[in-house]
């Protein structure tokens, strides 16, 4: 699987096998984390990947004339992967009251996960795919005065843009490796609320990284989209071109209401309604054969963005 990207449900059915509803319940609300592709990093808790700078390849030259030198320049990128993690606690009365500190846990570990996910999903978005389309300038402006919403188009690539993961954290064939704090026993608190009282604490831990080594060619953003201003369509087409969007590896990422103010215009222009409908279906799951993801992760605006 090293030479693979693959998704976290994927990754699941090969390593995860223990606990396949941990994954679940971290993507649950968290559509474009199940979109995401991944890939084993080389060295566990580091990945080297080459980045080619220049390629001379072959060209035609008449017969009888020297043949061009062929050559391939490249540098060795490394990027480190991060700890995903945290601590529960609680104290010892709590506990016995809801079963005991073991069953408090497996109850609340469903929507720890939950919202595990939908950060993680923000964090890969705002801070690795859409930054990288803001350094590049890869952005078209809707022309919003004020804050925005954004639509973001997303090539995954295998070397250039690819979540990493180290294979060595699924030993408990889990997502998350679940450790017991002193081994289980009762120890005093850390936590602020619970500082000096009795109580138990459980640990997850894993180790994922995120490699961006061309966002010129595989991210790109349409910004300051409000209700007043939408793309054209050839915007979203070049900004589809500009990533060399192909079906099945390319992405539209964004919030609702990007989707409603940004995308929906387009169809709404060539509704008819007849006597009798009742049901009016203006969504667009697709465009041009590229899948449209939509998260409430990213309903806010984001501030004004200078094209």
């Amino acid at each position: 699987m090293s030479e693979m990207m693959v998704t976290l449900h994927e990754l699941g059915v090969e390593y995860a096998k223990k606990q396949p509803g941990m994954i679940d319940s971290f993507l649950e609300e968290a559509p474009i984390m199940r979109m995401i592709k991944w890939k084993e990093a080389t060295h566990g808790l580091w990945n080297v990947a080459e980045k080619l700078t220049d390629v001379k390849a072959p060209a035609f030259v008449r017969f009888d004339s020297p043949l061009p030198q062929l050559g391939a320049s490249s540098d060795l990128v490394t990027t480190e992967l991060n700890k995903m993690g945290g601590m529960m606690e609680v104290p010892s009365d709590r506990a016995a009251r809801m079963g005991g500190h073991i069953k408090y846990f497996a109850d609340k570990q469903p929507y720890i996960l939950k919202k595990a996910g939908m950060d993680a999903e923000r964090v890969i978005v705002l801070d690795n795919l859409l930054r990288g389309a803001l350094l590049e300038k890869n952005l078209y402006d809707a022309e919003g005065s004020g804050k925005g919403w954004f639509i973001l188009a997303c090539r995954f690539d295998q070397e250039l843009n690819v979540g990493l993961f180290d294979s060595k954290q699924f030993q408990q064939g889990r997502l998350f490796n679940i450790t017991p704090m002193y081994g289980g026993c009762e120890y005093l608190l850390t936590n602020p609320k619970y500082i000096g009282v009795p109580g138990y604490g459980v640990m997850y831990r894993a180790n994922f990284g995120y490699q961006l080594l061309d966002a010129k060619r595989t991210v790109a953003a349409i910004v300051n989209i409000d209700k007043e201003h939408f793309p054209s369509p050839d915007q979203i087409d070049d900004m589809l071109a500009q990533v060399r969007a192909q079906p099945g590896n390319t992405y539209l990422f964004m919030g609702p209401r990007a989707r409603i103010y940004g995308l929906y215009p387009h169809k709404e222009k060539h509704i008819m309604y007849v006597n009798g409908d009742k049901n009016v279906n203006t969504h667009v799951e697709l465009w041009n054969d590229i899948r449209v993801v939509v998260s409430h992760n990213f309903d806010d605006m984001i501030d004004h963005v200078s094209v």
